[in-house]
């Protein structure tokens, strides 16, 4: 009898810089360093799935043309689909909405979302660099500042 092929997301890994320098508070950290559970009981680390997401950012500005419209995207911005991650993750959309909500209280995402595409934008990436050459992440901000000992402690 042979064994079923119980083949599992290939989680994406980022690629396409040389650098790439984020500002994380302690509570961004403190996530990073979590878990979750996925559909098929496997336990899948956050900073996994922040890392899967993170390599949808856009270097460069773009037209996405892999959703139903072409979208323009700045440097610094993905799309992304609750229905492809809840297919590509194995875990839930409640669960998806639950921790993209989560990355948006400390400070790692901010979602926008429209008729025409979700977007997501990356406030913790300062900058990066391709072949030498500087790139000023435009959504950036510097959570540091507002993290205080009660809200996190020490800062990464």
């Amino acid at each position: 009898m042979k064994k079923q092929n119980n083949e599992r997301y290939q989680f994406r890994t980022l690629t396409g810089y040389d650098h790439l320098v984020v500002t994380l508070s302690g509570r961004a950290g403190k996530w990073l360093a979590g878990t979750t559970k996925t559909n098929d009981g496997y336990i899948v680390c956050h900073r996994t799935l922040m890392h899967d997401l993170l390599s949808r950012m856009q270097l460069m500005p773009v037209t996405s043309t892999g959703f139903r419209r072409p979208l323009s995207l700045n440097a610094g911005q993905a799309q992304y689909s609750e229905l492809q991650l809840q297919a590509e993750w194995s875990i839930g959309r409640k669960v998806i909405r639950r921790l993209m909500a989560e990355m948006e209280s400390v400070g790692l995402i901010n979602v926008q979302k429209s008729t025409v595409a979700s977007t997501v934008t990356f406030p913790f990436v300062r900058n990066w660099t391709i072949n030498g050459m500087v790139i000023d992440n435009p959504y950036h901000r510097n959570y540091l500042m507002h993290v205080t000992t009660e809200e996190g402690g020490n800062c990464l």
